[in-house]
């Protein structure tokens, strides 16, 4: 496995900027609103205490008294539209979630997903003319990731377990202006949706997938990532065209590795000699000092598969 060190990914945006962190908390500016969330990875004190009073949104799980809490807002507060590179991504301060719908940290891998379409030509497979290279994206929540692919030459099949999210992604489509012939939306469990593909002998030229820790299925299938990670990668190998390829792996569970990572989809996908294997961290960075939040583990093969 040609894997040489770990590499930290790092987010740089206008629209989004982490502030500070520290006491299992992070500061954050969402476009001109500034919150406060829950960070259970920062361990460390506020490098700029001073900062903290600017927060007009603040999610808390519960109160001393153990009872929850969620949203408390200071003013009227307008969930902001964050723009990146002509992608427009609806943000919400949802009921019971901590999350705004976005994950910034994920930028370097819109930024990778934008740039690999590049020297994909159509092809012809089966006798039928593919005119765009295929992705598909697992887990793919609001769309970001797919939005990006299809804004940049891939055919994407985006597949989530959660209806909401899903038409929340479609949103995001239709504000950032890409063709609905563009992405193939999907709600189902993971892993049957795989099956599925499978049994009908369709291909993918890249594979990215997000899997959760612990999550449920639309028809309440359990998925837990130490147990049925493994077979949903069988069945991806399983999906591979026999061109260039490239699988993204992002994982966020604490009980993960990114060496893990790598191993996992060397083996599983049988890279061979000639991959390019790459794995680490993303995290974001204070532009104005403090420690860098580490919030996600990612690892990537890159390769032509063995005919």
């Amino acid at each position: 496995m040609n894997f040489k060190e770990v590499e930290l990914l790092s987010s740089d945006w206008e629209e989004y900027e982490l502030l500070d962190s520290g006491d299992r908390r992070k500061l954050e500016r969402f476009g001109d609103c500034v919150v406060v969330r829950g960070e259970p990875k920062a361990w460390w004190r506020p490098a700029h205490p001073e900062l903290w009073g600017r927060a007009r949104a603040r999610y808390a799980d519960c109160d001393a008294d153990g009872k929850p809490q969620g949203w408390s807002f200071s003013g009227r507060v307008e969930p902001p539209v964050l723009t990146c590179a002509d992608i427009r991504l609806h943000t919400k301060f949802m009921d019971g979630s901590k999350h705004l719908g976005v994950f910034p940290e994920q930028k370097p891998h819109w930024e990778f997903i934008s740039q690999s379409a590049k020297g994909f030509s159509p092809f012809s497979e089966n006798g039928a003319n593919v005119l765009r290279p295929r992705m598909l994206n697992l887990f793919g929540y609001t769309g970001a990731a797919s939005l990006f692919a299809a804004a940049n030459g891939w055919f994407v099949t985006h597949v989530d377990a959660s209806k909401p999210s899903v038409e929340w992604a479609r949103r995001n489509q239709k504000s950032s202006k890409i063709s609905e012939n563009a992405i193939r939306w999907i709600v189902d469990d993971a892993l049957k949706y795989v099956r599925r593909l499978e049994r009908r002998g369709e291909r993918f030229e890249a594979i990215a997938l997000d899997p959760p820790a612990f999550g449920r299925g639309p028809k309440n299938e359990l998925w837990k990532l130490e147990k049925m990670l493994p077979e949903l990668l069988s069945c991806c190998a399983r999906l591979l065209s026999e061109r260039k390829i490239f699988v993204l792996m992002t994982l966020y569970s604490v009980d993960a590795s990114s060496v893990m990572a790598a191993n996992v989809l060397d083996q599983y996908f049988n890279c061979g000699n000639g991959a390019k294997i790459s794995a680490g961290e993303l995290v974001l960075r204070p532009k104005n000092g403090g420690y860098p939040l580490p919030l996600s583990l990612w690892a990537k093969a890159e390769f032509q598969r063995k005919k």
